[in-house]
């Protein structure tokens, strides 16, 4: 049993056999008093109704009245005549006596006498009535000790037992564990108390619910942060790495035309060369604007793009480029797609993915682009005959790596940025090896939906 459930206990005992002796002896001392003024109220009204019986009673029939009065009163009983001589109520002899009280004066039934009754109360009953209550002190306070002790344990087990409980639940509450409900739904305030812990552990429940799935965001957020972080420095480190050398190149060959030496002394075929060069720089420095412009910005653009028109001018213009080499193009293109962002950010990934198609296609290969919309915009560019080892696929889509590491062809940052694009609107890609080609697919998603 509980602390709290014994001193309850004790301080209740103790308030109640206080109580009942406090009670037992107000009624010891007030009880015969006040039965005592109340059995002479009582007696006086016998007594006028005695009165009131002699007065339509013959004198010689008035004897039962006055016996059966005394019996039950144990009353004494005077009767005088009208010179205050005692006369007995049995026999009717005067007598003298020295009685000087107040009385009922009456006169019998058909008699002309007048008389005077008498009567004095018995303070043998009081006592009788005193001497009953004290006997009966053993007898009641064990009863009310008994009462005290059984009352007291019922009403500190319903009034702590619950409070227990709450402590139990708050504790488990505190050690964050709140899988436990108080049942104890009553009607008074215990009961409002428990209703609101329970409400308490369902909010603290859903905050801290909340706050995990927050700090779980929070840490997926650092740790993405924290990638491109690293990208960044991997992106910036192949960018000092790329411009190195044709900067060397046009540097080694402008000084070398300065100088007028060796094979430079043809200033015009070298002019050409790094003009050249610098023109390839110039775009290699589009694209390096494009990844940083892309990384730093977080204004997402949701506008409607018909990307079915987008494909379409995409394949026509990489077919024209690669009609010698291509022996086939072939489009499955449905009519007005359209999804919702950024039409020039579109148009540069999707470039990049159907500008690799026909870059890396054998002679007289062939492309195919699909694009359909079954509630889903999805795009497939597959290219045949070609294979990229399965070693390569993992990294395809990092800044600045190339399959064939002599290969000059491109800048390497195409699928880069098409990645980020496609990351920043949360689009899903892919690129895999089929039996004679390469394929990409990309799922648009819910951004047919202008409401995404």
């Amino acid at each position: 049993m509980k602390r709290l459930t014994l001193r309850t206990f004790a301080l209740l005992t103790a308030l109640s056999l206080t109580i009942c002796a406090a009670a037992f002896l107000c009624i010891w001392l007030a009880l015969p008093n006040a039965g005592k003024s109340r059995s002479q109220r009582l007696f006086a009204e016998e007594t006028e109704q005695l009165v009131s019986a002699l007065r339509v009673t013959e004198k010689q029939n008035s004897e039962p009245l006055f016996t059966d009065f005394i019996r039950e009163t144990g009353a004494f009983v005077f009767l005088l005549d009208d010179e205050k001589n005692y006369v007995s109520p049995y026999t009717f002899e005067r007598a003298r006596a020295d009685i000087d009280n107040t009385g009922y004066p009456f006169r019998f039934l058909g008699s002309d006498e007048d008389y005077i009754l008498i009567t004095q109360y018995n303070n043998a009953r009081s006592d009788e009535l005193k001497r009953a209550i004290l006997g009966s002190v053993p007898f009641v306070a064990a009863t009310v000790v008994i009462l005290c002790l059984i009352g007291s344990w019922i009403f500190s087990r319903y009034t702590t037992q619950p409070m227990i409980r709450i402590g139990k639940i708050a504790k488990k509450m505190a050690e964050l564990d709140f899988s436990w409900y108080c049942p104890d739904i009553r009607g008074d305030e215990i009961g409002m108390l428990s209703v609101s812990i329970n409400e308490m552990s369902d909010k603290l429940r859903s905050a801290l619910d909340e706050l995990n799935l927050r700090n779980s965001a929070l840490t997926d957020e650092i740790a993405l942060e924290k990638e491109r972080e690293r990208r960044r420095m991997l992106f910036f480190s192949g960018v000092s790495h790329e411009l190195k050398t044709p900067v060397a190149v046009v540097i080694g060959q402008l000084e070398g035309m300065q100088a007028g030496i060796g094979v430079y002394k043809d200033r015009e075929k070298y002019l050409a060369r790094s003009a050249e060069i610098l023109r390839s720089l110039s775009g290699f420095i589009k694209e390096v604007l494009a990844v940083s412009h892309l990384d730093i910005s977080d204004e997402i653009e949701r506008r409607p793009v018909n990307i079915s028109d987008m494909v379409k001018g995409l394949a026509e213009e990489y077919s024209d480029y690669a009609e010698d080499s291509i022996s086939a193009v072939l489009t499955d293109i449905q009519e007005d797609v359209t999804v919702y962002g950024d039409e020039k950010l579109f148009e540069k990934a999707l470039g990049n993915i159907i500008g690799n198609a026909f870059a890396h296609t054998s002679d007289n290969g062939s492309v195919r682009i699909a694009l359909k919309n079954g509630g889903s915009a999805i795009l497939i560019v597959e290219n045949s005959p070609a294979h990229i080892h399965e070693e390569h696929l993992p990294h395809l889509f990092e800044a600045f790596y190339r399959t064939d590491k002599s290969s000059e062809h491109g800048s390497g940052l195409g699928l880069y940025i098409s990645r980020m694009i496609f990351e920043k609107y949360d689009i899903a890609y892919k690129i895999e090896n089929t039996a004679d080609g390469v394929r990409f697919t990309v799922d648009f998603g819910n951004y047919t939906q202008k409401t995404h």
